[in-house]
């Protein structure tokens, strides 16, 4: 009787860690996802240069971190990449000291990042 209850007690441990860890996975998925709009949205506000450009690095990251997500629809996949496409864009146009042009395409991203269902 005492090896059965070590038996269950130990799958329903391991089912709870199983359960657990989904969890996070997903949770950290999304994280990025409402990073990546946090910065992208921070870089549109923001008017000193250095500040857009640190910003749109940051979007960036989080965006490219987003692609390692499993359960993602092709829809979603598309409005990532399109995001991440014109971060790249943005980050082009700061570099340049295009500043509207690099708020209008994080813009773009940001928009893009909106589109995906978490």
């Amino acid at each position: 009787m005492l090896i059965i209850n070590n038996v269950v007690n130990t799958m329903l441990y391991l089912s709870v860690t199983l359960i657990f860890l989904f969890f996070l996975s997903a949770c950290r998925t999304e994280n990025h996802l409402h990073q990546a709009i946090k910065y992208s949205e921070a870089a549109v506000l923001a008017d000193n240069r250095k500040i857009i450009s640190k910003h749109l690095e940051l979007a960036k990251f989080h965006a490219l971190s987003t692609l390692n997500q499993k359960n993602m629809s092709s829809a979603d996949r598309i409005h990532l990449a399109v995001g991440i496409v014109s971060l790249d864009q943005a980050i082009e146009n700061g570099i340049l000291e295009a500043d509207d042009s690099s708020r209008r395409s994080a813009r773009v991203a940001m928009a893009h990042f909106k589109e995906i269902t978490p």
